[in-house]
Parts: structure tokens; sequence; C-alpha cells
């Protein structure tokens, strides 16, 4: 696999009056860049308008529509740099995932029209208990053929990650697939990924000699506006996590204690009735193994807020630095300074994706903690 071959091509088109044909090694990042570059092209253009515009207007644009115009960009950017065999392995995943739960939904349908079937009838539209078994087989085959798949895509994912630096053990990854914040880290790590092979070819290029002033000035605006997309993304995530995700899993530890404390209580009060019992024991222990859970989960977003508050930050200064070059970028050399502090940055983004969350791996709180994950992302 040769990853820079497209970028290479990409930069022929930069400075070239013709896009050699792409090259057949590495054909998801061919595919990046014929679709990011017109719009990288375009962010820059909108951003350098915005000086000369209103703070506000009537008519015609002004400084506010045109931020929202490059946001929007910035957001079509992100959706290109993203696209890759890891990208596709997980949505495949989620697709797989949500077959096995339809096949288990219809089996437990199955199992309780089963009680009430006839062994045979004269009705051809009624099931017997013996079509209703043949079809709980199949769902059965099914389930166990999607679950094979789920295998080999969890050992591709495990395989693209560590060619990005990213090494994880396969419980570390079930634990990544099955957070709420999973698919937010892995598009982070795709978009870097992404950055960070742009960035290495530029600087391969520049320290090479070539690119006039005005190529290099070109190569400084499409960092900036890599950087601050990058950032973007960043703060979004930084977001969620803080605003949505851990208040939602505080709602649902706050829930699963008044529970416990409730059935507590009845049990208190439930004297010799052993059934009660039995059931407000359960509850009791179903609800401290949520709460126990709920605190792993809240420890393992807040680990992955304090990284990305940190890279944001860091990311900041890069933008910063970035925009000002941007404006007063003299030689190559200006860029290959830029580009080496901001690789550092990136770097980093590789290191926080999948904290150490060993407790988990107990295969009941592995089942709790993906029905919490269903509970935040419902927000129920």
């Amino acid at each position: 696999m040769k990853p820079m071959v497209p970028v290479i091509l990409l930069l022929c088109f930069l400075f070239s009056p013709a896009l050699p044909a792409a090259g057949d090694s590495d054909p998801f990042f061919a595919k990046i860049w014929e679709k990011a570059l017109p719009k990288l092209e375009k962010s820059l253009e909108v951003f350098d308008r915005q000086k000369d515009l209103p703070e506000s207007s009537f008519f015609g644009e002004d400084k506010k529509s045109n931020t929202k115009k490059y946001e929007a960009l910035l957001d079509e950017v992100f959706a290109v740099l993203i696209g890759s065999e890891l990208q596709n392995a997980r949505q495949e995943y989620n697709f797989l995932e949500m077959k096995i739960e339809q096949a288990g939904d219809e089996i437990t349908v199955l199992l309780k029209e089963r009680i009430g079937a006839p062994e045979k009838t004269w009705n051809p539209l009624k099931k017997t208990r013996t079509k209703i078994d043949e079809k709980i087989a199949d769902l059965r085959e099914d389930i166990e053929g999607l679950t094979a798949r789920k295998t080999e895509l969890k050992r591709a994912m495990r395989e693209a990650l560590a060619k990005m630096g990213v090494s994880v053990e396969e419980q570390q990854l079930d634990v990544l697939l099955s957070s709420v914040s999973g698919d937010d880290v892995l598009h982070l790590l795709l978009a870097a990924d992404s950055i960070r092979k742009i960035n290495q070819q530029i600087l391969s290029l520049l320290q090479g000699g070539q690119g006039s002033v005005q190529s290099a000035r070109k190569y400084t605006g499409v960092h900036m506006v890599l950087v601050d997309l990058y950032l973007q993304a960043n703060l979004n995530v930084l977001g969620k996590i803080g605003s949505e995700y851990i208040p939602r899993l505080e709602e649902v530890m706050k829930t699963a204690r008044r529970l416990g404390d409730e059935a507590r209580q009845m049990l208190a009060k439930a004297g010799r009735d052993e059934k009660n019992r039995q059931v407000l024991e359960a509850n009791v222990k179903a609800n401290d193994r949520t709460v126990r859970t709920a605190e792993l989960y809240r420890q393992y977003l807040r680990g992955q807020e304090n990284a990305l508050r940190g890279a944001s930050e860091k990311l900041k200064r890069d933008y910063f630095v970035a925009r000002n070059t941007y404006d007063t970028v003299k030689t190559g050399s200006d860029l290959i300074s830029l580009i080496q502090v901001s690789m550092s940055t990136l770097e980093g983004v590789f290191g926080f994706a999948v904290p150490d969350l060993a407790l988990v791996y107990d295969q009941e709180l592995m089942k709790e903690f993906e029905r919490i994950t269903e509970r935040i992302r419902t927000g129920n």
C-alpha cells in the first residue's frame, strides 16, 4: 500500500494544467482528494472574502452569512476526509449489529407464537410448531453467519488502526465500538490520518525545493483550512461529550440509584414473601450493576474529554500560527516550520483513542455498557 501516491497526484493538479491518471495503490485516498480539493479551494475563497464583508447587511452577504457558508464547507470536507476502508467496515459493522438485533427480536416473537401453535393444521396460512422451529433455526444460522462477518470486520478494523499507529486489543476495540463516542473518535482518527498524509507530502515537496512563493501561500492556505477544520471537529466532539453524553449518562445513574433504593426499601418490607424477595433482590443487583458500569463509563468519557480539551488548546495555537503565516508567508520554508509544529499535535490524537477500561471486559458489565450506550443515544 502506497498512501502518498494519490497526494502527489493532487499536488500535481495544484501546480500543473492537468491532473494525471489516479494511481491504484490507494483508491480511497485518491477519491478523497478528488472530492476534497475543490471544497478546500472554495473554503479558502470564502475565508479570504470575510475581511471585506460588512458586519451585517439587509441585502447581500455579510460576515455572519459568510461564516455559515465557510462552516458548511468545513463540514463537507470533513465528511470527505473520513472516507476509508475503516469507515466502510464500521458502517457495515453497524448494519450487521442491526440485522442481528432484528433476527433476535424475531426469534423472541416466534418463541411466544410457538407456545400456542398446533403440531399440525389444515390451514396453509397458520404456523405449526415445525414451521416455527424451522424459521428459528434459519434465523439462528443467519445470526451465526452475521456474527462471523462481524469478527472479520473487527480484524480488518484493528489492522487499519495499526497502520495508522493505533494499537488496540480486541477487547479495547469492543469497548470503542460499543461506546456512544466511538464513531466520533473513529472519525477524528480518520480525519487526522488524512491530514497527516497531506502534511507529509507537502513537507516532502517543499523540502525538495519545489514550489514558488505563490504555491507556498496556497499550500499554507490549505493547511490553515485543515487545521481549522480539525479544531472545529475536536470542539464538536468535546461539546457532545460534555453537554450530551455525560449529562444523559448521569441521568441513567440517577435513575438506577433511585430504583435501587426503592427496591431496598420494598425488600425491607417484603417479610417472608420469597417470590417478591427474589424479584427485588434481582432488581437491586441489576441497578447496582448499572450504577457501577455507568461510573466506569463516565470515567471513560471524562478521559476522552480531557484529552480532547488538551488537543483543542494545542489546535487553537496551531490555527493562530497557521492563519498568521498564511497572511505573511514569503517562502516554502515558512510553511515547513509551521507543518512540523502542527504534526506533533496530530500525532497526539492517536494516543487517546482507546483508553484502557479493563473492568468493562467482564461480559455482564460489557452487556450493561452496551445497554447504557443505547439509553444515552436515545435519551431514555
